[in-house]
């Protein structure tokens, strides 16, 4: 590189750096603002009104739900959820403008499912419960699983050096365990393929990433294990892992051992070799700016799925059994990798919330004007599914219907806002 070369790339550098710090504190204001608890406080207060006195909890109400034909004969806690969701979401809706698809279920049964705006905000096309959504970093539980299936397979082993796949990897001592757990200190691929690939129009794949990893030799953040550090180059690393182990893409294998085992119809993984969105919800980002595609959107394991809430909702109640993974394998899952910083900690896939003396599952994720929230209270089997295709933070809220279900004090939940100890999407 010539010294004018290097000098701009110096310059770039800063100028991005200032860039992003900008954004930082803008987008730290607007989530403030839509995170303030106006939706959880109202939620809270009117159904303890309408719930009314407490002798009256031992009747079951049949309601016909929103959206489905059916009447669902309801406990009375599923009706106190069920009125809560519709609370919370009507405020969120009204205050802050959320604009996507909610879903609440107890033990798999729809309590709550709701479409608020639009799919398009140009041609005011409505958003359905057909609307598939960019799962963005929620799409990394099914980079975990594909894990987990081939380590049941007896295929690899968690402690199983990246370099035994790929021998031109330049990070030892790195191991699955530690790309599942983002304790590898791994620099953020995005970053090196931003700067270093010249054709930005064509999607790239996994296995580019790797060799331009490979090529370029990016600086890690730090030595393999010595801390928590939430990156993207961890699960696409993972993917890549598991099309060198199946021989196949990413996609095609979750295709065939995830979704259709699950009859999740409407869950696809856009890549470079499927650029079809069936059912297509335009993404915007703050202030409503329409969000595209670009190259990185061929990179699957880290992002990449696509859903919709009922198939998601079928994706939850398929790891309660052994249909996919053993409940062995996947307390694993489930389990603190690294030490709680704020109440929260990481597992598998999924990043973990302590509530009283239980641990809450949840993720959520951000990708080109893509927001979501998928929270699972695996001991009372409530779920908690949001899709939003509008960016504002609002959803950040969604993981506090947990406490309110469980009759839990908000003051002994965790703050969502302790987020960043552990890192956003």
């Amino acid at each position: 590189m010539n010294k004018i070369g290097f000098f701009n790339r110096v310059r770039s550098g800063f100028i991005g750096m200032a860039v992003r710090t900008a954004i930082l504190f803008v987008g730290a204001g607007v989530w403030y603002l839509f995170t303030s608890g106006g939706p959880i406080a109202s939620a809270k207060v009117n159904n303890l009104k309408i719930l009314g006195p407490e002798k009256k909890l031992r009747d079951t109400v049949a309601v016909k739900l929103p959206k489905l034909k059916e009447t669902v004969v309801f406990t009375p806690l599923e009706k106190f959820e069920a009125q809560s969701a519709d609370s919370f979401f009507n405020v969120l809706a009204s205050r802050s403008h959320f604009n996507g698809s909610a879903l609440i279920a107890h033990d798999g049964k729809i309590l709550y499912r709701h479409e608020f705006g639009f799919s398009n905000f140009k041609t005011k096309e409505l958003l359905s419960d057909t609307s598939e959504f960019q799962l963005g970093s929620v799409s990394k539980q099914f980079t975990a699983v594909s894990i987990m299936m081939l380590k049941e397979r007896g295929l690899l082993n968690y402690d199983d050096s990246a370099v035994k796949y790929f021998p031109d990897f330049p990070y030892r001592g790195v191991t699955i365990r530690m790309l599942l757990d983002h304790r590898s200190g791994l620099p953020n691929y995005m970053f090196t393929c931003s700067a270093e690939c010249r054709d930005q129009a064509t999607l790239i794949d996994n296995m580019q990433v790797m060799d331009m990893l490979a090529k370029y030799k990016p600086q890690c953040y730090f030595k393999p294990d010595r801390r928590f550090n939430y990156c993207n180059t961890n699960y696409c690393v993972l993917a890549a892992i598991v099309e060198k182990i199946s021989g196949e893409i990413f996609s095609d294998f979750a295709r065939k051992n995830i979704f259709e085992p699950l009859n999740m119809k409407r869950t696809f993984i856009y890549d470079k070799y499927d650029t079809t969105i069936p059912n297509k919800v335009t993404g915007y980002n703050v202030g409503y700016r329409k969000a595209g595609i670009d190259f990185l959107d061929g990179v699957a394991g880290d992002k990449g799925v696509y859903s919709t809430v009922s198939d998601l909702l079928k994706w939850d109640q398929g790891l309660y059994g052994n249909k996919l993974l053993s409940q062995a394998t996947l307390k694993e899952a489930y389990t603190p990798h690294t030490r709680w910083m704020g109440g929260r900690s990481y597992g598998f896939g999924w990043r973990l919330m302590k509530l009283g003396d239980d641990t809450i599952v949840y993720h959520g994720g951000w990708w080109h004007g893509f927001n979501c929230d998928f929270v699972r209270d695996i001991k009372d089997k409530n779920t908690i599914i949001v899709l939003s295709n509008h960016i504002n933070w609002c959803i950040n809220q969604s993981n506090q219907l947990i406490a309110l279900f469980r009759k839990t004090p908000l003051s002994d939940a965790v703050s969502t806002r302790d987020e960043e100890a552990m890192g956003r999407e």
